[in-house]
């Protein structure tokens, strides 16, 4: 825990160094979440394909989705860089040092930058909430939790799956795009309006319809079925084996030469 201070206390210092830049950036973000709720908002109300669908419960899938990409891109940024660790050597100096690998990756690129939307993304999922969930109760409130929790599970999953590829291509691969973007663009719409196939890959292999979609159907008494509450936690399932084919390039890791 207290290297974990260290880390935060080191970037948030070396952040403020630049506040004009921080600002600036912060300010970028919130823009940029509300340009992406507007399109969405703005195709919900063009398309009578959406009909069927509340805008608040549209919000709800909104918010967690941008939520855990928010929480996953600030801490977990040194996975989804982790190709500037392999190129400049750095990560053959995180070996040798005695402390928890994952760890020290995380705390190597903190970026407090996007603490702008988390808290943005964190209002519209509080205001949801309140206009979907007609009564909160202990199980509705554990399912928002693991719906949180299996939100950020997701994009941490998924940066750390990227960077597997970098003990092979040494350089970033740009097609993790489409996991982490594009997951989150299909995230962000209710994923009902997907045809079965797609709602099956993003339930198989990047379970997004296990922290949006079907608690969703939970929350407003859609389905009355208490096991959804734990869907959300199956998505340690794509933690665990991208942890696991992550270890596997460390034990095959000769270091790049640098």
């Amino acid at each position: 825990m207290k290297l974990i201070k260290e880390y935060l206390k080191i970037h948030l210092k070396s952040l403020l160094e630049y506040r004009s830049s921080f600002i600036m950036t912060s300010i970028s973000q919130i823009f940029s979440i509300f340009v992406e709720l507007y399109t969405v908002v703005a195709l919900f109300d063009k398309f009578a394909l959406l009909d069927e669908y509340n805008k608040y419960e549209l919000l709800l899938g909104f918010s967690i989705i941008w939520f855990g990409m928010s929480i996953a891109e600030m801490f977990a940024r040194g996975f989804d860089h982790f190709s500037d660790l392999i190129v400049n050597g750095n990560f053959d100096l995180l070996l040798i040092r005695p402390k928890n690998i994952y760890l020290q990756i995380f705390g190597s690129d903190i970026c407090f930058e996007k603490t702008s939307r988390v808290l943005i993304s964190l209002l519209i999922l509080v205001y949801s909430l309140i206009k979907v969930v007609d009564s909160f109760n202990i199980f509705k409130l554990i399912l928002i939790i693991n719906m949180v929790i299996g939100s950020i599970i997701i994009f941490v999953s998924i940066f750390i799956f990227g960077a597997s590829f970098c003990f092979i291509t040494v350089q970033g691969l740009e097609f993790i795009n489409i996991f982490t973007n594009g997951s989150r663009q299909v995230g962000q719409y209710p994923m009902g309006i997907y045809k079965k196939f797609v709602r099956i890959v993003f339930t198989v292999l990047i379970p997004l319809t296990l922290v949006n979609y079907y608690p969703i159907l939970y929350l407003t008494n859609k389905i009355t079925n208490i096991s959804y509450i734990f869907l959300p936690l199956l998505t340690f399932i794509l933690l665990f084996l991208s942890i696991l084919i992550f270890n596997r390039g460390i034990h095959k890791y000769c270091s790049t030469g640098s």
